[in-house]
């Protein structure tokens, strides 16, 4: 899809998981050692004994508790929620194109019945105004057919305008307004192809926003053992070169410091991570109750746009097209005037306006039902 390449939003989402990938190199990585100068016991007179000591080492510290290994899984399991983010952005963003492009193909179509109405209007007059120089029509026949033109004309303006709107929302579905979209293939009729929901059941996957949920419980979980494990404070050794200048002795000191846990036992560390765990573990129940209740508004909006559509087509379609057909035979032989003519024109406009807005509906509530069932897998 184009806007898998062109889409802000998921260009976004992948810089988000680079960077939580850059996280995790660093959460894992060793502390550095610490170099350590120093001199003891200098004189502030000349007179005094040389008693100096110089000290030169490193010092490394030691992390306890596998708080290194901790941190690097909270990365990880950080980089799985944005990727599961980034799914749910990028189903999401198909919805839109998908209804944006519905949309835009039945505003295309809208546009072009209007145009074949405008020719009709158009023939129209220059018919009735023939019939009137020959005698078979009146002055107000003509100025009816002019009227209609008239009328049709307008509205037919007004489809373009919408037309041309249709296709600036659906460049900016694709993430990029300025991305000049003149015409579209297809055709709404494609809607007779799609599946009912029943048969693709047992090869659904789980919605992504519950993927999302879940893998923001695992982090949760990542987070609140990392802060059990920072509760273990980090082990200090020291090697250090000592130089005693009263006496010329070179010596060599080993330390070890552990700070004492007596006032910073992380225990507000502990308890946020689990209130955070706690959110979202409720906040998975929450989704997955509003994908269960998505699931059968889609069915059940995409069941009624099928029917509709589907009665449109077998039922109300073709009876309109006869009752014009014999409107329009009748008035061609003198029977009726174009005052009558012209409510059938217009019924049968509307009905053939009303097809084509159900079969948006249809293409509209199957990308809905494609994003509340989850992505559909191989067999």
């Amino acid at each position: 899809m184009l806007a898998d390449q062109l889409h802000p939003e998921l260009a976004e989402a992948r810089a988000a998981i680079e960077a939580t990938e850059g996280r995790a190199r660093q959460a894992g990585a060793f502390p550095n050692p610490e170099a350590i100068l120093g001199a003891q016991q200098l004189p502030l007179r000349s007179n005094t004994a040389n008693e100096r000591e110089y000290v030169a080492g490193v010092a490394q510290p030691v992390p306890l508790g596998r708080r290194l290994a901790r941190a690097r899984e909270v990365e990880l399991l950080e980089r799985e929620v944005r990727a599961r983010g980034l799914e749910v952005r990028h189903h999401e963003i198909r919805q839109r194109v998908h209804s944006a492009f519905a949309t835009a193909l039945f505003q295309e179509q809208a546009w072009q019945l209007q145009d074949d109405l405008r020719r009709i209007a158009e023939q129209t007059v220059t018919t009735t105004r023939v019939r009137r120089e020959t005698g078979d029509a009146v002055g107000e026949d003509l100025a009816r057919a002019e009227l209609e033109r008239a009328r049709v004309e307008a509205d037919w303006q007004r489809a373009g305008s919408l037309r041309r709107q249709a296709m600036l929302a659906l460049a900016a579905a694709l993430g990029d307004a300025t991305l000049p979209v003149h015409s579209l293939a297809g055709s709404l009729e494609t809607a007779f192809e799609i599946p009912t929901l029943e048969g693709l059941a047992a090869r659904l996957a789980e919605p992504p926003e519950v993927a999302l949920a879940e893998a923001d419980v695992r982090a949760q979980q990542a987070r609140l053992a990392l802060a059990q494990a920072e509760r273990i404070p980090d082990v200090k050794v020291e090697v250090l070169y000592h130089r005693l200048e009263a006496s010329g002795a070179d010596t060599l000191d080993v330390g070890l410091s552990l700070p004492l846990p007596l006032f910073q036992r992380n225990q507000g560390r502990l308890r946020e991570a689990q209130a955070e765990l706690a959110a979202a573990e409720a906040r998975v129940r929450l989704t997955q109750s509003e994908a269960a209740a998505r699931r059968q508004t889609a069915q059940l909006q995409l069941d009624v746009a099928l029917a509709q559509s589907r009665l449109y087509r077998t039922e109300i379609l073709p009876r309109v097209d006869t009752v014009l057909r014999a409107a329009e035979a009748r008035y061609a032989a003198g029977d009726i005037s174009l005052t009558e003519l012209l409510p059938v024109r217009r019924e049968r406009a509307a009905v053939q306006l009303s097809y084509l807005e159900s079969l948006r509906d249809v293409l509209q509530a199957w990308a809905a039902a494609r994003r509340a069932f989850g992505p559909v897998l191989s067999r």
